[in-house]
This record gives C-alpha cells, sequence and structure tokens, in this order.
C-alpha cells in the first residue's frame, strides 16, 4: 500500500512516544504494595492504556482494594510524578523519526492520549513533549476516552482531515481499537503487544518494531 496520500499522523503517548508505561506500572506496584497486596507488572497488563475513567474501579475490584478513588487518585499520582522527574524518556527511535520525517513539514502532527491534563501538565515540566506536536488532546477534552474513537476522530477534525489521510501509531489494546474504528490507516507499535497480539485486534492493522520500519513505511 501506498502512503503518500497521507497529510497527518496521530500519536498515541503512553507506550507510543513515550516510554512512560512502566512508569506507570511502577506507581501501581508501589501503591499496591501500601495496601498489602503482592503483584507483577503482567497483573497489570490489562490496564495500559486505560483512561483514569475506566481504571479505578477495575483496579480497585481486581486488587479487592476498599478505599476511597480520590485518595487512591492521589497516592498514586504522586508515585508516578516522583518517577517521571528521574525516567522519563521518549521511546527509542522517536526523535530520529521527528527530525528525519516530521520536521520536514509533510505531515500535521498530534498527540491522543488517555492521559489527564494534569499528568499531562507534569510530564512537560520534565520532558518538553509539547516541542514536538502542533495539537495535543488528553482525556481531559476528549468526548469519550479511549477505547471509543471519540478522540482521535476530535484530533482529525481540529486538523480538517478524513481518516483515509490520517495514520494513527499507537501501542496498546485499548489505543488500537480506538483507532481502528476511526477507519484510519493504523500502525501498532510493538512495544507493549507482540504481532500476533496486535493482529488479533485486527488484522488491517500494520505491526512494526520501531521507527525505523514505520519510516519505511511511508517511503512507499
Amino acid at each position: 500500500m501506498s502512503y503518500k496520500h497521507i497529510k497527518c499522523i496521530l500519536f498515541d503517548m503512553d507506550g507510543t512516544v513515550l516510554n512512560s508505561e512502566p512508569l506507570f506500572d511502577k506507581a501501581q506496584l508501589l501503591l499496591l504494595n501500601e495496601y498489602g497486596v503482592k503483584a507483577s507488572t503482567k497483573d497489570l497488563n490489562e490496564f495500559r492504556g486505560m483512561s483514569n475513567i475506566n481504571f479505578y474501579s477495575k483496579f480497585t475490584k481486581k486488587f479487592m482494594i476498599s478505599e476511597d478513588i480520590e485518595t487512591l487518585r492521589s497516592k498514586l499520582r504522586n508515585y508516578l510524578h516522583k518517577a517521571m522527574k528521574t525516567q522519563l524518556f521518549f521511546i527509542d527511535g522517536f526523535e530520529y523519526f521527528y527530525k528525519t520525517v516530521i520536521k520536514k513539514g509533510i505531515y500535521k502532527v498530534g498527540l491522543v492520549t488517555n492521559t489527564t491534563r494534569l499528568t499531562y501538565a507534569e510530564i512537560q515540566k520534565n520532558i518538553n513533549i509539547d516541542n514536538y506536536f502542533s495539537y495535543v488532546i488528553t482525556v481531559s477534552e476528549a468526548h469519550a476516552p479511549k477505547p471509543s474513537p471519540a478522540p482521535y476522530l476530535q484530533a482529525m477534525k481540529y486538523f480538517n482531515l478524513n481518516p483515509s489521510e490520517t495514520i494513527i501509531v499507537e501501542d496498546s489494546k485499548v489505543g488500537l481499537i480506538s483507532a481502528v474504528n476511526t477507519k484510519a490507516h493504523v500502525f501498532g507499535i510493538k512495544t507493549t503487544l507482540n504481532t500476533a497480539q496486535i493482529k488479533s485486534i485486527d488484522k488491517k492493522i500494520v505491526p512494526v518494531d520501531s521507527y525505523v520500519d514505520l519510516e519505511n513505511f511511508l517511503k512507499n
């Protein structure tokens, strides 16, 4: 397939642009430990890409935690923001992809995340992510969180573009479902899921090992 007609690339953030998924895992494990719950990162896989709107009810149910949601939210946010100060980096290859592909000005670029605006502001303090995107929509502004296609459709509306003119880059099941349901061209970067897991969501998704692979697809 040729991608010469593409005018816009929309990126997920956690696990796609930033290595923040392990930091979310670390924060969750610290929170669970505080409540005497033993768990591993494998126990947290189902929460990847999930919005805070859906996360806390499922999290407390799975680990049988009886606590006020706002208290949990505050504690988890503190663990997460502390980790972000020293352990937050761009996914390997993203900055090079930005310099060699996006900076040429061929594509409009947006960031679509299930992270809250508050946490996004904390990320901006630690890593200047605003410099890379002309439009950012967080779950705080979305009409509905992923896996709804709403956030991506809002971004396309902002750029006045159709799904057929848009590529979406995602890593998680929640995000890939959201992306596929927009009818845009979807690439699944394999930072969270493997090829079989990505293809099980939708066979039209194109799995890529890295941003180098994505760049090669765009050249065709």
